[in-house]
């Protein structure tokens, strides 16, 4: 069996992405694999038709990767791949989309509005949700883009900041209280882990720089309230279709969780969230690379 190991990408996440991709290395020649690394650039196409893999191992992040990109290709050229399908993983990137749909469901989750770049007016924008909010793009990852607005007068600032990078913006009302993530792995929501950055909020900063912020495993939260967390991940999983794993992030909100977002490829070195609460757990990190390889899969695969 040939893997191919696919890092980097064409999106701001690209060197995060080659940090999992070292980490997924090191588990495959642990276990060993057949493998080749694939740096995911502008000829990834002519690429994998010339190597011929059994499976996509993706260790991409972010747009281009992470929003169903990647998954169309494999799935045109019949290439199992590990993660989420084309559909739940294009979702799964659209904040804006994935809050319509479990809202539906009554998943609790932040009153939000949209700013729609080319179709509102910068200054004359009237926003229902009024500072203090949380203004993010709608299809970003790592926190890329996002402001916490605590004064209105940094609103507009914000507006045109997460402008830069998608043309639809998310304002949330912000919800104050732990922040948790909950890892889910096929049918296990791992246990729920804390996140207390030790200045400001949890930006691309404070997730990317040693020692910026302090995990708490298990978290400061009562036994009904872990239990509470991971089952509402394991709801959230199931309604978005997602496949095989995920980090599913909350925030305790006057003691009850409130849906944030779901990562369809969470970043996954030994020392990143998801392997860490997986290792709690007692699923140690070659089992897990072992596991998203063994259950890769396309989406249409025995469809006529």
């Amino acid at each position: 069996m040939k893997i191919a190991l696919l890092q980097g990408g064409l999106g701001q996440e690209a060197e995060v992405s080659r940090n999992t991709g070292k980490a997924f290395e090191k588990a495959l020649v642990a276990l060993n694999y057949d493998y080749v690394v694939i740096e995911a650039d502008d000829n990834l196409i002519p690429k994998l038709i010339s190597e011929k893999p059994d499976c996509a191992l993706i260790a991409l992040h972010g747009k281009y990767a992470e929003d169903g990109t990647v998954q169309g290709i494999c799935e045109y050229l019949k290439i199992p791949y590990t993660g989420s399908g084309l559909l739940a993983s294009a979702l799964a990137m659209d904040k804006l989309r994935t809050k319509e749909v479990l809202s539906f469901y009554d998943i609790p989750t932040p009153k939000f509005a949209v700013f729609r770049r080319g179709e509102d007016d910068l200054e004359s924008f009237d926003c229902s949700i009024k500072a203090p909010c949380v203004v993010k793009p709608v299809r970003e990852g790592s926190s890329v883009g996002i402001s916490i607005v605590d004064e209105q007068k940094d609103f507009k600032a914000a507006l045109e900041l997460a402008s830069r990078y998608d043309r639809h913006v998310l304002i949330e009302e912000k919800v104050s209280g732990p922040e948790c993530t909950v890892s889910v792995v096929k049918d296990q929501a791992f246990t729920p882990i804390e996140i207390r950055p030790k200045q400001g909020f949890y930006d691309y900063k404070n997730k990317y720089t040693k020692g910026a912020t302090n995990y708490l495993l298990p978290p400061e939260l009562s036994d009904e309230k872990i239990r509470e967390l991971k089952d509402l991940a394991l709801k959230v999983f199931k309604i978005l279709d997602l496949h095989h794993y995920a980090r599913i992030d909350f925030m305790m909100h006057n003691g009850s969780p409130y849906f944030i977002e779901a990562n369809t490829l969470p970043g996954c070195t030994e020392t990143s969230l998801l392997p860490q609460a997986a290792a709690h757990d007692g699923v140690d990190f070659n089992q897990l690379i072992d596991g998203l390889i063994k259950n890769a899969r396309l989406d249409y695969e025995g469809v006529v």
